[in-house]
C-alpha cells in the first residue's frame, strides 16, 4: 500500500490500456444482460398475459404476427 501511494506522489499513472478495457467491457456486459433480462420478463409476461390470464390461448400465440397486428390496430 505504501508503494501504490509513492507512486501516486510521484505522478504515475494506475490505470494502463488493460484495466480500461475491463472496466468498460464490465460495463457493456451489465447494460447487455440487464437487457436480456427486459426482454426475457417482457416476453414471458406476454406469454402469462395472454396464456393463462387472457383467453386460454396457447402461450406460443404470443408469438403470432397477426395478434400484434391486431392489439396496434386498437392503438392506432
Amino acid at each position: 500500500m505504501k508503494k501504490n501511494l509513492l507512486l501516486l506522489f510521484r505522478g504515475e499513472d494506475f490505470m494502463n490500456w488493460k484495466s480500461v478495457l475491463k472496466n468498460i467491457g464490465m460495463y457493456l456486459l451489465k447494460i447487455f444482460l440487464v437487457l436480456l433480462f427486459i426482454s426475457v420478463a417482457f416476453i414471458g409476461g406476454a406469454m402469462l398475459g395472454y396464456g393463462v390470464i387472457g383467453d386460454g390461448g396457447s402461450p406460443l400465440d404470443v408469438f403470432d404476427p397477426e395478434l400484434w397486428q391486431h392489439i396496434f390496430d386498437f392503438f392506432l
